[in-house]
């Protein structure tokens, strides 16, 4: 409309108007209206493509915008480090990485400094690919070029070096920061105790938990959700549920995570009648039981044999709306399996096929080994047949189930 009126607009009005239809999520009209007024030759400053990358990056199509960042070379054009820095963020959230690094790379190579907000992006983005020796070396190359990490680069860098429990360099990283005048947050705290409860340290992850006073942190829920996980693993359930009621006194509400960590625990310690009473509370009001609660209630009690209250579990998940994953029915069919009901565990297997579920190795492992003790060793060898030559990965497990039936 204003081109249509015979006015001239200069960079500053055509970046508003392109900034307004990026606002209003027209990404995509406000890349039309570049291409147009670009088309009857007006010039865009690095603000207008600025705008256009930022709009583009937001809405996941970062590749688009590299386009503009390349146009706007072409033109000139000359970006500055917070256009990079769009780019190079834009490219990580949308999985380019790799290319993400190279265009670090690039800027370096034009004598362009990268800042904080360059290296945390990039650090983000390997962190999430699970690339440690990359995630160090770019901590390495801020430290050279004198670059200072904030409480969030911390925080990655320091659950990296708990992920690969390289602990005493976590906790070195814990007081790098406090010197260099970082304050910890809870996110930093609860990092460390997960690489503790990672491995085993329970007792000092519960030592860390106990100092958050100290440092004026208030716990969330994932720091009694970490420590209730690190007690049930080590079968210290007494203590997880001294945990998991005093978040109420604290006005914490428990999550789903929460009480399927604690029913695992207690499950895992055989006391499947306080797992139950606790299952059916969530039942009633409360966080409401996903998969993962379910399965692990199924596995409790087809490990004790209790299929027909196995099966009227399961059946509740569609009663709730809730789709069985391929674990639930592994469970299931185990169970059958184990109690020498092959019949019904075929049944299930039959129907993940109307369902587009496909088995894996643990389904056909169970199958094969249940009916090769039911004496049905043909229709194991059958099934073993199936798993081979459907592309199946036929593991030690199938090969000695089928040698002990033949032995």
């Amino acid at each position: 409309m204003v081109l249509k009126m015979g006015y001239q607009p200069n960079a500053v009005t055509l970046t508003t108007l392109m900034r307004g239809l990026c606002v209003n999520g027209e990404v995509r009209k406000a890349v039309d209206f570049h291409d147009s007024v670009v088309a009857q030759g007006f010039l865009l400053d690095e603000v207008s493509y600025g705008t256009l990358i930022n709009g583009l990056c937001k809405i996941g199509l970062a590749r688009d915008a590299f386009e503009f960042l390349r146009e706007m070379e072409g033109q000139m054009v000359r970006p500055n480090v917070v256009i990079y820095n769009m780019m190079i963020d834009g490219l990580c959230k949308d999985g380019f990485v790799t290319e993400a690094f190279g265009l670090y790379s690039e800027i370096v190579g034009r004598g362009i400094s990268p800042d904080i907000f360059t290296y945390t992006c990039l650090i983000h983005g390997f962190y999430s690919l699970g690339q440690w020796r990359e995630v160090t070396q770019l901590y390495c190359d801020m430290v050279d070029k004198k670059v200072n990490p904030n409480v969030y680069t911390y925080n990655i860098l320091i659950d990296t070096l708990c992920k690969n429990r390289m602990l005493t360099k976590a906790n070195d990283m814990f007081n790098l920061m406090i010197e260099r005048g970082e304050q910890p947050d809870v996110v930093t705290f609860n990092t460390l105790m997960s690489g503790y409860c990672l491995c085993n340290y329970v007792d000092k992850a519960r030592k860390l938990f106990d100092t958050f006073v100290e440092w004026d942190i208030v716990h969330d829920v994932w720091s009694y959700n970490i420590l209730i996980i690190g007690y049930c693993k080590i079968k210290r359930i007494d203590e997880a549920l001294i945990l998991f009621n005093k978040m109420h006194c604290t006005n914490l509400v428990p999550n789903i995570v929460t009480y399927s960590s604690v029913i695992d625990g207690l499950c895992k310690c055989g006391r499947i009648s306080y797992a139950r009473e606790l299952f059916s509370t969530i039942c009633d009001g409360g966080p409401s039981p996903n998969v993962i609660t379910y399965n692990i209630m199924l596995d409790a009690l087809c490990k004790i044999q209790r299929m027909d209250e196995a099966i009227e579990l399961f059946n509740l998940m569609f009663e709730r709306g809730l789709t069985p994953n391929v674990s639930s029915y592994n469970i299931l069919i185990n169970g059958y399996c184990k109690s020498k009901r092959i019949g019904e565990a075929m049944n299930l297997f039959k129907e993940m096929d109307h369902r587009n579920l496909v088995p894996d190795s643990v389904t056909y492992n169970s199958l094969i080994d249940g009916l090769c003790k039911s004496g049905r060793v043909s229709h194991a060898w059958e099934l073993f047949n199936a798993m081979h030559y459907g592309g199946m990965s036929v593991n030690v497990i199938s090969y000695n189930v089928l040698l002990d039936a033949f032995s």
